[in-house]
C-alpha cells in the first residue's frame, strides 16, 4: 500500500509537533505498549486519516487513526 495524496495533504496541515506526537504514540498489541510507528503509509478514511506501518520495537503491524476536524 502507498500513501495517498489527499491524506498526505490533510496530515501535513497539522502542526509538526502534533504530527511528531502522533508518530510516537501508537499502541502495539504485540508489545502491549506504546511505541513509534515506522515504515508507514498515510491513507484516507471516510472519518479521517490512518497511519499504517510497523512497530519500531517488534516490527509488527500497527495503525493509528487520526479523526478529521
Amino acid at each position: 500500500m502507498a500513501s495517498d495524496i489527499k491524506a498526505l495533504y490533510e496530515f501535513n496541515k497539522l502542526d509538526k509537533a502534533l504530527r511528531d506526537k502522533l508518530f510516537a504514540n501508537v499502541y502495539c498489541s504485540a508489545c502491549r505498549d506504546v511505541t513509534t510507528i515506522v515504515d508507514y503509509d498515510i491513507v484516507s478514511d471516510r472519518l479521517g486519516i490512518i497511519l499504517k506501518g510497523k512497530c519500531k520495537k517488534c516490527g509488527g503491524n500497527i495503525a493509528r487513526f487520526v479523526e478529521s476536524e
